[in-house]
């Protein structure tokens, strides 16, 4: 008796996910991600921390390339809210013709490109007093500085200022002022330095600013920090002063 198979009966039954199968999948990425997501965010802030203390160690390299040209280091802001920080009492805009003692004296030139005055008096000396060479000890790129077109809404007040790789732009800047090869502050054989200065992080203008702890920078007493040039800032999110990036650790 001859044989007879439908259509149906040769086609071979399609594999299909049962729901509690598809749920299991979705849970499995869920938790992929839950793990995955964080990690990558902290290599992302390990990657911009280590980019920001290259961007110190550039800076310093011309710092001391500066005090090598002319025996002394470079004397930034002295006074004011921006006393001893990368961008001094400078407000950030679009116009770049405005005095920035940290740029134009390591540049030897306005951040836009034209000459420094010829003025050569005032306390302290103006970078044109201090670069009379007008010598070019580094070359600042876009990476240092927020460019005056960005239309990010974040960086509208930071425009034309000097930055670290997390946009910050409230930097701290010492140096060993009397060469005894170390950066004090307060009391005898410091630098100058009454006090340590405080910054903000960059997301936040307007809660309470930090300055490292003792730990971190001991006082004079203690012997400060071995070096003749120090940099510090801190990261987005920062709440307490021991999160600082230092340029000597």
């Amino acid at each position: 008796m001859p044989l007879f198979f439908s259509p149906s009966a040769r086609r071979p039954r399609r594999a299909a996910f049962t729901l509690i199968e598809l749920l299991t999948v979705v849970g499995i990425i869920g938790i992929l991600a839950a793990i995955l997501i964080p990690t990558t965010s902290s290599a992302r802030n390990a990657a911009k921390k280590a980019k920001t203390r290259g961007q110190f160690a550039q800076w310093g390299s011309a710092i001391e390339a500066f005090r090598q040209e002319y025996g002394t280091y470079p004397v930034f802001e002295t006074a004011g809210a921006g006393q001893n920080k990368v961008n001094g009492n400078t407000a950030g805009s679009a116009v770049l013709t405005g005095q920035h003692r940290f740029y134009e004296t390591l540049v030897g030139t306005r951040r836009d490109g034209t000459a420094l005055p010829t003025t050569t008096t005032g306390t302290p000396a103006p970078p044109q007093a201090q670069n009379i060479r007008r010598i070019q000890f580094i070359t600042f790129t876009e990476a240092d500085i927020v460019p005056v077109s960005t239309t990010d809404a974040s960086l509208l007040t930071k425009r034309g200022l000097i930055r670290d790789a997390f946009d910050g732009t409230d930097i701290a800047v010492l140096v060993d002022r009397n060469l005894d090869g170390s950066v004090k502050f307060g009391g005898v054989g410091g630098d100058g330095i009454t006090a340590l200065p405080t910054v903000r992080p960059p997301d936040n203008t307007t809660g309470q600013p930090f300055a490292p702890t003792t730990a971190d920078f001991p006082a004079a007493a203690q012997g400060g920090v071995r070096a003749g040039v120090v940099f510090y800032t801190l990261p987005p999110k920062a709440t307490s002063n021991t999160e600082f990036i230092l340029s000597w650790k």
